[in-house]
């Protein structure tokens, strides 16, 4: 589960590219509740905060699910 004030962060589930480049790739799906709870997907699951500067700030997660 993930924890956070939606008023101030979201979460954006990306690929590769878009977590080391601090994008959002076009279909990407974005979570706003604040208490969103994801399955992983076996291997690297990437995710990032896309409100500005925040990903570029080190608000970004990569979770290997093994």
């Amino acid at each position: 589960v993930f924890k956070y004030s939606p008023r101030v962060h979201n979460l954006v589930a990306v690929n590769k590219a878009g977590y080391d480049k601090c994008i959002t790739p076009r279909g990407s799906k974005v979570y706003r509740s604040g208490k969103d709870q994801i399955k992983l997907v076996r291997g690297q699951n990437y995710f990032i905060c896309n409100f500005a500067g925040h990903c570029q700030s080190g608000m970004k997660i990569a979770i290997n699910a093994a």
